[in-house]
């Protein structure tokens, strides 16, 4: 029997290489087409093609999965990324007493936060970064909304601090921009855009009622909002 020659050799060795890219072929295409098609049904963009580009109609649920997925850098549900409340930020019980003259909460530094009860150095960055997320805080509740701060916690402290609410930064909305308006952690970006299309449309806002005649305000964001914007 003969030997293969170089050539044959060289058949057989290309051979190996189609057989091997056809097996490829039929065990990776399966599971790429799958993983697609899964993508192609997810909820996000089963609402952008029953809403078109808008999404106004489309529920809270399917506007939150949208902003988490075109805003990744905005603040979550408890307004915070997980970037500030990694493993070299966390903070210790501390369980020292709190300062005999209340802290205002809108006017302090991290320095002045930590004399509280339960407040170090992490929890006093996190709600002086809050409260410039949001422009000053109006309610001493709204340190609950802090990413970490639980009631045992925050009762610790809380008849200690008091807020200035001169500091508070409201929004001329009748003259806002989308932009604008969605930089608030209380509202999304539709909203915001239902908002200023409202006002385009003549309709100024005067007060709560007018705002609740917005759509996509509900009435826990009008009265979270309310106290960042300014009537006329």
């Amino acid at each position: 029997m003969n030997k293969p020659t170089r050539g044959q050799w060289r058949g057989y060795g290309l051979l190996c290489l189609l057989l091997t890219g056809v097996l490829l072929a039929i065990i990776v295409l399966p599971r790429h087409r799958q993983a697609t098609t899964a993508a192609d049904h997810s909820p996000l963009l089963a609402a952008m093609e029953r809403y078109g580009d808008s999404m106004e109609s489309a529920t809270a649920a399917e506007r939150e999965q949208w902003r988490a997925e075109h805003y990744p850098h905005r603040p979550t549900e408890r307004h915070f990324d997980s970037s500030w409340h990694n493993d070299n930020h966390r903070d210790t019980y501390t369980r020292k007493s709190n300062p005999s003259q209340p802290v205002d909460i809108n006017n302090a530094d991290t320095a002045a936060l930590q004399q509280l009860y339960g407040i170090g150095p992490a929890f006093a960055l996190r709600i002086v970064k809050y409260r410039e997320l949001l422009g000053g805080y109006t309610r001493k509740e709204q340190l609950l909304e802090v990413y970490g701060m639980d009631a045992e916690r925050y009762n610790g402290f809380a008849d200690h601090i008091t807020l200035d609410p001169t500091k508070v930064r409201k929004i001329d909305i009748n003259n806002a921009t989308v932009a604008q308006l969605k930089r608030h952690p209380y509202l999304d970006y539709y909203q915001a855009r239902a908002i200023v299309d409202y006002i385009k449309q003549g309709h100024n806002i005067h007060d709560i009622n007018d705002l609740l005649k917005v759509n996509l305000i509900d009435p826990a964001t009008a009265t979270k909002i309310q106290g960042y914007i300014q009537f006329n």
